[in-house]
């Protein structure tokens, strides 16, 4: 795994050479504009609830399809409230792992890799492991995307400073691909204060990515369809084409991100054009989360007076509640959204003159910086096999869909990404005497997978894990109640291979015609 280090961090916070003029916003609009970033992502989250994770909006709305007399306590910004918390008690300098206290104490994490950081958090693993890999299976997820739209809000026409505190925070409950999410809306918001062109505003920000994260190859695919005059549907159909078999989650922040660079674009700063297209661009996306961050910037763009009223006036300018989704959060959230609005200005006016802006009486006066792409943040699914075991290589493992590879505590998980078997695989001299290779691994009931051993060419063996459960679906429990791992210990004789270098290979096939299973490693030894 790769981490910006303090020193990169430092240095990206100062890296504004080739300077244009600066910029310059009054106290009053860049307030206004801070409450229209802030309320438009609630707008958007409420209006996107009805198409997350189901089939897209066809139709153009220009109302809430639900009803609401106020905002519900949501993900897409109450993780953000969380942050702004956190700065209003420990200050500028918050620490990643502070943040992460502020979560474990607000009971921050209802899904997906926020959901793993608080459950990781609740076990005593301190932020920014959270968010890492290494305990973190969904790193890779939205989860830091639609909580990043307070860091563009803090660090306004400032797309480095929004960039590097973006990437900072999100290793709360994120990283790589998912913290690259992050950085992308952070800059966007950021550079929305001050740009009008959508264009501009979404390559600005896509440079603070470095050019081999996909996530950044995905954004730029977006770009490039926009300015080549293709029409918004056919683009959202080819990027999802593109993306969504590498990152099949519902919640991916590449695929995902590629629709919010989209919403951007041809939303054109329209509050309500932005939200139908980041409802409309595909079947099964994480509609809320894209139109909240699509809605945020066009509100730091356009201000508050740009989100329609029959939005607003459903909301009473209220968040309240005491769970996010099935979570209660053992306190009462009641919140005037407004006064959080004037809040994250303040702590953003903080922040801006702590890093080389200035106030000249009503006026905030910005360096404008020149974009400076972060260092490449990078984690390969099928790393999980070196972490788990140095001495062994995975190939070909997904990173989710129909099933998942990632790490719980010593024992690996493993799923293949497409209809061929993934692999852990490694090179041993085989010691002399009776040498044997002793497999613990375990499966899911009613979910079998097939192991294959192969030294060199030669097939050891091939055996389903788990086929003597029944066959018949109907007759799996409905709330998956067997979501333990059955564990089996296998051996295998390599005395014909005694005193030879050898290649060892695992395979993990799915098993025809049954629910597609898991396959759980806690040893693979030689001895």
């Amino acid at each position: 795994m790769k981490r910006l280090s303090t020193t990169v961090v430092a240095a990206a916070l100062i890296a504004v050479s080739a300077q244009a003029a600066d910029r310059r916003i009054s106290v009053a609009e860049y307030r206004d504009k801070v409450y229209g970033a802030w309320a438009g992502q609630i707008v958007g989250a409420s209006y996107g609830f009805n198409f997350e994770g189901k089939t897209r909006n066809v139709i153009q709305l220009d109302h809430f399809i639900d009803h609401y007399d106020k905002a519900i306590v949501d993900d897409d910004y109450y993780y953000e409230m969380v942050a702004l918390y956190g700065f209003e008690r420990c200050g500028l300098n918050m620490t990643v792992e502070q943040l992460g206290d502020m979560w474990k104490e607000y009971r921050a994490g209802t899904w997906g890799s926020s959901e793993q950081a608080r459950l990781a958090l609740e076990r005593g693993i301190k932020a920014p492991d959270t968010g890492s890999p290494r305990y973190n299976r969904w790193f890779h997820t939205i989860g830091p995307q639609f909580s990043s739209d307070i860091y563009g809000m803090i660090s306004p026409g400032m797309v480095n400073l929004a960039g590097v505190v973006a990437r900072k925070y999100s290793h709360v409950n994120g990283y790589a691909e998912g913290s690259d999410g992050a950085v992308f809306v952070a800059g966007c918001i950021s550079e929305a204060f001050f740009e009008k062109n959508p264009l501009k505003i979404v390559k600005q920000a896509a440079q603070l990515i470095d050019p081999q994260s996909n996530y950044r190859k995905a954004v730029e695919f977006v770009i490039a369809g926009y300015e080549q005059g293709k029409n918004w549907k056919a683009i959202a159909a080819e990027s999802e084409a593109r993306w969504r078999p590498d990152y099949p989650q519902m919640n991916n922040s590449v695929a995902n991100g590629a629709l919010v660079a989209l919403g951007i674009l041809f939303g054109e700063g329209d509050f309500l054009k932005s939200i139908n297209v980041a409802t409309q661009v595909g079947d099964y996306t994480d509609a809320d989360c894209n139109a909240a961050n699509v809605s945020s910037v066009v509100g730091a763009m356009k201000g508050f007076s740009a989100i329609p009223k029959q939005f607003l006036e459903p909301l009473h300018n209220r968040i309240y509640g005491d769970h996010m989704g099935p979570l209660k959060l053992g306190r009462m959230i009641d919140e005037r959204i407004d006064d959080l609005a004037r809040r994250v200005a303040d702590t953003g006016q903080k922040n801006v003159l702590a890093n080389g802006g200035r106030l000249e009486g009503n006026t905030l006066v910005l360096p404008q910086q020149k974009v400076h792409t972060q260092p490449l943040e990078y984690f390969d699914i099928n790393d999980y096999g070196k972490l788990w075991n140095e001495n062994w290589r995975l190939e070909g493992a997904s990173r989710g869909g129909a099933g998942a590879t990632y790490l719980d505590g010593a024992v690996l998980v493993t799923f293949p990404r497409d209809t061929r078997p993934c692999m852990l695989v490694r090179s041993i001299a085989v010691p002399a005497g009776k040498p044997q290779l002793t497999l613990d691994i375990g499966y899911l009931r009613y979910r079998p997978w097939r192991l294959q051993v192969l030294v060199d060419d030669d097939i050891v063996t091939t055996t389903a894990i788990g086929a003597e459960d029944p066959v018949d679906v109907k007759q799996v429990p409905p709330n998956d109640a067997a979501a333990v791992p059955m564990w089996k210990a296998l051996t295998f004789d390599l005395s014909p291979y005694a005193g030879r270098n050898v290649t060892l290979r695992l395979y993990q096939w799915l098993v025809p015609d049954r629910i597609p299973g898991s396959a759980y490693w806690r040893s693979a030894r030689i001895e």
